[in-house]
């Protein structure tokens, strides 16, 4: 694998926040419609087992700002410039649909950002593929990339994700809150985790357990409760653990050999399950802000990683491992040494 570290990392969510009960009656119909397939046992299940308390909201403050905000602090985070930037790779899942930026003209964030970082020369691509596992992905593509044009030294990736109104609850998977991250990649650099392996796969048939739909002209983010529960749920973490045992053969690594695991924010119970799968004690994932933030997308694994690091948790020479599943249905593992 090429010499390809990240060399910078940061997020930005919205100063507004909203508890999750308060969500929770709001979107009382929708929640009831979305777990009606289920059980009785599954329902409370869903609802007991989030672990959540508030979520971070856009409001007035533009989805995009907090997009520009998470992408420069990573790019200073980095000691770059813009200009440095090859590749503004933006693997945001909501954002087109969810906010409103006139200047955008329907285009990804990365065409904005080229422009307003002042880095014009940088080549721009952007998908919508992986939701919650978008990370991977993202780092996928950006290696593919930099293998086949050695002009590609930099690499910006970003993702910014807000809820459409009315859809924040999720069930019976979890709540939506708002926020931006961004991650540069820099081949041949000295300083950050060096990428070790990058491993992600999907399953097509299960496209229909998270999707947008148009109602009455405006967007809604339906999941099939009853595909969740049914199929998707039963391989769930099988395939993590797929994906997981791949990257760690890829690496010539074992589980007992990962310092740290570093996984999404979707509840407690989802969070539970994955300590089980790897061998990890109840609770035995690092605390993250996950009770006040909420589930935001993408931008999770970046979350919980910047904070591990600005609270001195991740040290020179450890090894990181990052996980996390989402729409297509997707599933991604990374690992870093620190």
């Amino acid at each position: 694998m090429m010499n390809v570290r990240i060399a910078g990392a940061a997020y930005a969510v919205a100063p507004d926040d909203e508890a999750v009960d308060v969500i929770l009656e709001r979107e009382r119909t929708r929640i009831e419609t979305a777990l009606s397939p289920l059980s009785l046992e599954a329902r409370r299940k869903a609802i007991e087992g989030l672990g959540l308390n508030r979520v971070r909201v856009c409001g007035e403050n533009k989805l995009y700002d907090l997009v520009l905000e998470a992408a420069s602090q990573a790019i200073a985070e980095a000691q770059l410039t813009a200009r440095d930037i090859n590749l503004i790779l933006d693997y945001s899942t909501w954002s087109n649909e969810s906010w409103s930026n006139e200047s955008s003209q329907g285009l990804s964030f990365a065409h904005q950002l080229s422009a307003d970082l002042g880095a014009e020369n940088s080549m721009i691509l952007s998908f919508k593929v992986g939701g919650c596992a978008g990370f991977h992905v993202a780092i996928k593509t950006a290696l593919g990339w930099m293998s086949i044009d050695e002009s590609i030294q930099t690499v910006l990736l970003v993702a910014g994700d807000a809820a459409p109104p009315g859809n924040r609850s999720l069930l019976p998977i979890t709540i939506h809150g708002d926020a931006s991250s961004a991650v540069i990649l820099r081949r041949d650099g000295e300083a950050g985790p060096l990428l070790l392996a990058v491993e992600a796969m999907t399953l097509g048939h299960l496209q229909k357990a998270i999707t947008m739909v148009r109602t009455n002209g405006h967007a809604d983010i339906h999941v099939d409760a009853a595909c969740m529960e049914r199929e998707v749920r039963p391989v769930y973490f099988l395939n993590m653990l797929l994906m997981v045992n791949k990257a760690l053969e890829a690496s010539s690594l074992s589980l007992k050999d990962i310092d740290h695991f570093i996984y999404s924010n979707l509840s407690r119970r989802d969070r539970e399950g994955f300590c089980k799968m790897v061998g990890l004690p109840k609770g035995g994932l690092p605390p993250t802000l996950m009770e006040e933030y909420g589930h935001t997308f993408a931008s999770d694994l970046v979350i919980n990683y910047v904070n591990m690091r600005r609270e001195g948790l991740i040290l020179p020479a450890q090894l990181l491992l990052f996980a996390s599943a989402g729409i297509g249905f997707t599933w991604g593992v990374t690992i870093a040494r620190a």
